[in-house]
């Protein structure tokens, strides 16, 4: 039994080891495998790394007619070419594209130097002769340049080259309106501002100098924050304001903002904890799109996988769908369109998300007493208004929600709201697709231009 006993040690010894080398084959063969598997990877990203340089990041060409047109040799490609407004600034953008320009500068009652661009007329246009004022203002994050830089789809060409005479508006602490009379734009005091201060001081002062200019009374189109800035002005000037603005489009209207439905929403509550941060590391002020110009040359170019994970933040706000990305413009508009807002304008519509009402920025009941001689802060009476407008909105827009574009409405007085709100009926068009979806024209700018001359304007 002993002896037989051994044996059976002795086997399963022999089974063990038998398994044990098994294993130990399999191990090898695993890391072997991973071993070939990193030198494939390595091997891959260079010649990706070779093909990027050689060919696509090297290519003098920067825009294509198709997604799939920027994976190939761009410069042997007759569905690209060259567009050199990707580094130009909004006057040289004009000037290339063949239109007249002048620049104009005012400076607010606070002190802010803002510039304004103006195309009294289009180029296709035989008789210079200067037709109605049209007032453009972007909204929150951006600049006028967002109105300029998609070529035959902007804005601003199309409305020059229907006879009107476009003005363009650019809020304080932007690319364009940077300069002050006694604060420089690195200091913390100059980017303390809101919204309220955009319609009160920046609209006041471009309006006011436009009408002085003009002679005429003035259409205002505004664009997102742009309508609420002029919901401001209108509602706290409200003789003054209807004197210069004769008619007012709303582009995504905004006042109210407690029923948005935009992904951000779940950050807001958060932001109270990280704003001191924010404020110290920037003093102020940030980029919407988290990298500053030079870097988002770099992170968002030139390969549409790129552009596509730059618009991530941008779609998670407005609503997502790549649906009406334009291939050919969006490598321009994401670039271009890009700019510094202060951390308090972020803070001031954070604070109306959480209220539900259209106010003045919140300092908290002790300090709203000092600066406005009441524990809360007051609101925008909305009844005032005296300016005739006309809304649209679009059924993805995740920022405006149809509940709030109707709260809005309803908030002014009958004789100043239109018959009805426009809707944009197309169901993937969002908040950012107002800019810069492919088809605009036809959804929207078109339509823009029929009711200016429906209205005999």
């Amino acid at each position: 039994m002993m002896h037989k006993g051994k044996r059976l040690i002795k086997d399963s010894d022999l089974i063990f080891g038998r398994q044990m080398k098994t294993t130990h084959y399999r191990l090898v063969y695993l890391r072997e495998w991973q071993n070939n598997k990193m030198k494939c990877a390595f091997v891959l990203g260079v010649l990706f790394a070779v093909v990027y340089v050689k060919i696509v990041y090297k290519s003098t060409n920067n825009v294509c007619k198709t997604f799939s047109d920027y994976y190939t040799d761009r410069d042997q490609n007759e569905n690209c070419y060259h567009n050199p407004d990707e580094f130009l600034s909004v006057p040289g953008i004009i000037l290339r594209n063949g239109y007249p320009l002048e620049t104009h500068t005012v400076t607010t009652d606070d002190g802010y130097i803002l510039t304004l661009f103006r195309i009294p007329w289009g180029k296709r246009t035989t008789l210079r002769k200067i037709g109605k004022p049209v007032f453009i203002q972007h909204g929150f994050g951006s600049n006028s340049a967002c109105f300029v830089n998609r070529r035959e789809k902007s804005l601003a060409f199309i409305l020059a080259d229907q006879g009107f005479d476009v003005w363009l508006g650019n809020f304080r602490g932007t690319t364009y309106s940077k300069n002050h009379t006694t604060l420089d734009d690195s200091d913390y005091t100059f980017w303390n501002f809101t919204v309220h201060e955009n319609g009160v001081f920046d609209l006041r002062a471009q309006i006011t100098h436009v009408r002085h200019v003009t002679q005429q009374g003035i259409v205002y189109i505004g664009y997102s924050m742009g309508t609420m800035a002029m919901y401001v002005y209108g509602a706290t000037y409200p003789d003054l304001s209807s004197q210069q603005v004769d008619f007012f489009i709303n582009l995504a209207p905004l006042a109210y903002l407690n029923g948005t439905r935009s992904a951000l929403r779940v950050l807001f509550p958060y932001w109270w904890l990280v704003k001191p941060l924010v404020d110290f590391v920037t003093g102020g002020r940030f980029f919407v799109r988290v990298l500053p110009r030079d870097l988002l040359s770099v992170a968002c170019y030139p390969l549409p996988i790129q552009m596509k994970m730059c618009q991530i933040p941008e779609l998670v706000l407005a609503g997502f769908s790549y649906h009406h990305s334009d291939p050919e413009t969006l490598p321009i508009s994401l670039l271009q369109t890009a700019d510094l807002i202060s951390s308090k304008t972020l803070s001031h519509l954070i604070q109306l998300y959480s209220s539900g009402k259209f106010q003045s920025y919140d300092y908290g009941a002790y300090e709203n007493e000092m600066k406005y001689n009441q524990p809360e802060p007051p609101s925008y009476d909305l009844s005032k208004m005296k300016i005739p407008t006309y809304f649209i909105r679009a059924e993805n827009d995740m920022v405006i929600t149809k509940e709030n574009v109707e709260y809005l409405y309803n908030s002014l007085p009958a004789e100043v709201r239109p018959d009805y709100i426009h809707v944009i009926r197309d169901e993937y068009f969002n908040h950012s697709d107002f800019l810069t979806a492919n088809n605009v024209v036809a959804l929207l700018y078109n339509h823009i231009v029929k009711i200016l001359k429906d209205r005999g304007l």
